[in-house]
């Protein structure tokens, strides 16, 4: 296990499970917080539960990303990011590590996008432990689903 400080600049995944994740420091500021986004946020902790597939920015950005589920993914769900210019776009499968096609992943490879493809539980304690240390770093998961 790995303790991770949260500062309070940063958005950063506080607990994920079977169709939800849970993020912390979002403020009441928060663009996402009226949006529908966020499907559930307690003011007093400063959390936010969202319950589809997102892509999040180490800056706080949230988007919502329209693939659930693997079979989903094509190419153009990749083009977004590429105009991002992240140090490294993580993937997360949902419950288990699924490679998505090398149409997918050409996306990237031509715009020289660094990327890493694991469950989504993996990809977001990368995702804090990136952060933590600055990186600048998207992170677009497909939710994990009950088996």
């Amino acid at each position: 296990m790995k303790f991770v400080l949260e500062t309070g600049l940063n958005i950063l995944i506080h607990s994920y499970d079977v169709a939800n994740v849970t993020l912390t420091g979002i403020h009441a500021d928060h663009p996402d917080v009226k949006s529908g986004l966020i499907d559930e946020w307690d003011a007093d902790n400063h959390l936010g539960i969202i319950r589809k597939s997102i892509s999040l920015r180490t800056d706080g950005t949230i988007k919502e990303w329209e693939p659930q589920t693997k079979e989903d993914l094509q190419s153009e769900h990749f083009v977004s990011f590429t105009n991002d210019e992240p140090e490294i776009l993580l993937l997360g499968t949902g419950q288990q590590l699924q490679f998505p096609s090398q149409d997918c992943l050409a996306v990237l490879q031509k715009q020289n996008v660094g990327y890493e493809v694991m469950d989504t539980a993996a990809a977001c304690r990368t995702f804090n432990v990136l952060a933590a240390e600055g990186r600048d770093v998207i992170l677009a998961m497909l939710m994990i689903e009950a088996k």
